[in-house]
């Protein structure tokens, strides 16, 4: 599936305020008077990921193509190039940053022409994009350009985020008596993180994933994230059994396997989760332990005997704002989770060796910086799916 950046043709609508049919500008501060005849937004949504190339990248395969296509079915609501309602503020730069008008619309388009009366000033704009789709997320202290943020609240695990979040931030200076256009450029400000889990070696029962480290607000005008607030969110289960079938050729691809590539054939069908958030810190700051975690990856694996083992996954590769990351590993006989395949694939191919000569070889995926495992976990997972 891809996601090219699609401009419409520009159409405009006429947006009449209350307090212009009262016989001045829509302004919260109603001192001011001095307005143009009219002034156009042109809002414009900017999709910039790396959808593609994640995907081409770690599920590229035809082996893999039941899991893409399930993955792009998730993130088809989020990944997007159009966004349903903008919500703009302007902050008046004159007036030491005091918000004075602000304005709601529809837009149900990837650009959108809207006509404002704006008064002559200098401006600070601030804006978000598909709030109302995302209900953990909201705007919050819009009176201040430092803290017009969307904020991110409620009781935790959060859910994962249902749509992709947009914003959008300039400056302009809006003259008196004459026309202007201005084009404000509508950016995600979430991610999502998909984990991959090869299961041929464990019968498992029950599974649940979860994220920590994710960002708890943006500050829209400044374009900050927070992270005051430890954030857990709770990724969702996909299944991808519905997408096999015949037209999955293993025998087509052996003989272009290498070693890369080869440890990540299955039989069963992987295990996958989603979580879609706020990104992670940009980068990792190393400790005196030598940790370089940027954010953690909970997984627990409910076996056969009742037992629930635990695996907390540390990742030093960020989630960046519009990006997909998506981590592939193994689940072992006791349910743990490793990045090495710790025997031999289930199928021989050709001229291949599966193991390795060096005795301790890097991680397979260098974006897995660390594992630690609990056997016997006490709190067993809570969801249950049909495995």
């Amino acid at each position: 599936m891809r996601h090219p950046l699609r401009i419409p043709a520009f159409f405009s609508l006429l947006v009449a305020f209350l307090a212009t049919a009262m016989g001045g500008c829509a302004l919260i501060d109603e001192k001011q008077d001095d307005c143009p005849e009219e002034m156009q937004m042109i809002c414009i949504v900017n999709l910039e990921s790396n959808l593609d190339e994640e995907l081409d990248g770690m599920l590229g395969s035809l082996h893999d193509r039941p899991l893409r296509t399930a993955l792009e079915d998730y993130l088809s609501h989020v990944f997007i190039d159009e966004v349903h309602e903008v919500d703009m503020v302007f902050y008046d730069q004159r007036q030491r940053g005091k918000m004075t008008f602000s304005q709601s619309e529809v837009m149900d388009a990837g650009q959108k022409v809207f006509v404002l009366r704006v008064p002559a000033s200098d401006y600070r704009v601030g804006g978000v994009a598909n709030v109302s789709a995302v209900p953990m997320v909201s705007v919050k202290n819009e009176a201040e350009k430092s803290k017009f943020s969307m904020v991110q609240e409620g009781a935790q695990p959060f859910d994962s985020h249902p749509s992709g979040l947009f914003s959008a931030r300039r400056s302009i200076l809006v003259r008196d008596d004459e026309d202007q256009q201005f084009q404000v450029s509508f950016s995600m400000a979430n991610s999502a993180a998909a984990l991959v889990l090869n299961r041929d070696s464990c019968d498992v029962r029950s599974f649940r994933v979860e994220f920590e480290g994710m960002a708890d607000s943006f500050r829209v005008v400044d374009s900050v994230y927070s992270f005051d607030r430890g954030i857990i969110t709770k990724a969702d289960i996909i299944d991808a059994t519905p997408y096999t079938g015949s037209d999955v050729d293993m025998a087509a691809e052996k003989d272009s396997w290498s070693y890369e590539s080869y440890w990540t054939r299955w039989v069963k069908t992987p295990l996958m989760a989603c979580g879609v958030g706020f990104p992670t810190r940009p980068i990792s700051t190393v400790n005196a332990n030598g940790d370089a975690r940027i954010w953690t990856i909970y997984i627990y694996i409910g076996l056969e005997d009742g037992t629930v083992t635990r695996s907390e996954v540390l990742i030093g590769r960020p989630v960046r704002p519009g990006q997909l990351l998506i981590i592939k590993g193994w689940i072992c006989a006791d349910g743990s989770f490793t990045a090495i395949p710790e025997h031999e694939p289930w199928w021989v191919g050709p001229g291949i060796d599966p193991k390795p000569e060096e005795p301790n070889p890097p991680a397979s995926d260098s974006t897995v910086v660390g594992v630690n495992v609990t056997i016997d976990w006490t709190e067993g997972p809570t969801y249950q799916p049909n495995l």
